[in-house]
């Protein structure tokens, strides 16, 4: 799960993110987050409430930065390498709204889905993703397999549905080349 971790509660994204935590913990898959507050916190304490399995991805140089209580398990990690290997172990990386290290941990994502088959696949939720992908469509050099990769939905209410179809799709359906 990756998000911004400068959204709190009076945020309405806040409450969505919470909403989200419970839905995924209710399918019984374990929630992995960036291990700090904001709406990476507020996802792993929907799931707590739900009774799912949280864990959260911190970085000991982070000193500044406290891991959010709602994560049951932390795995700390000494470099944003490592932090982006852990992140590139999960099944499903679902992004909702955040700042340049959710776009870039997106990207990472995304990257990595493009090329090896058996890496996360990337769910974005929410407008600010769908404009980012035309932008992308526009600018970058892409085509229509590349802007498949990523998943979009428009409601953390889709994300389950989303999910659940990556998970059941072989790898060359989601981008991986040949």
């Amino acid at each position: 799960m990756l998000g911004s971790a400068r959204l709190g509660p009076s945020d309405p994204r806040y409450d969505d993110a919470v909403r989200l935590g419970g839905l995924l913990a209710g399918q019984g898959w374990t929630v992995v987050t960036g291990g700090y507050g904001g709406l990476m916190g507020a996802v792993a304490a929907g799931a707590v409430a739900e009774g799912g399995l949280t864990v959260g991805l911190p970085m000991t140089p982070w000193q500044h930065l406290t891991p959010d209580a709602s994560h049951r398990e932390l795995r700390w990690s000494a470099d944003y390498a490592e932090r982006l290997a852990h992140l590139l172990g999960v099944r499903v990386a679902v992004a909702l709204p955040g700042g340049v290290g959710t776009l870039s941990e997106a990207a990472v994502v995304w990257a990595a889905a493009q090329t090896e088959p058996n890496t996360a696949r990337l769910v974005l939720v929410g407008p600010g993703w769908a404009r980012l992908l035309d932008a992308a469509a526009a600018e970058l050099v892409v085509d229509e397999r590349d802007l498949a990769v990523p998943v979009h939905v428009d409601a953390v209410d889709d994300v389950v549905p989303a999910v659940q179809r990556l998970l059941a799709a072989p790898p060359s359906v989601v981008g991986a080349r040949g």
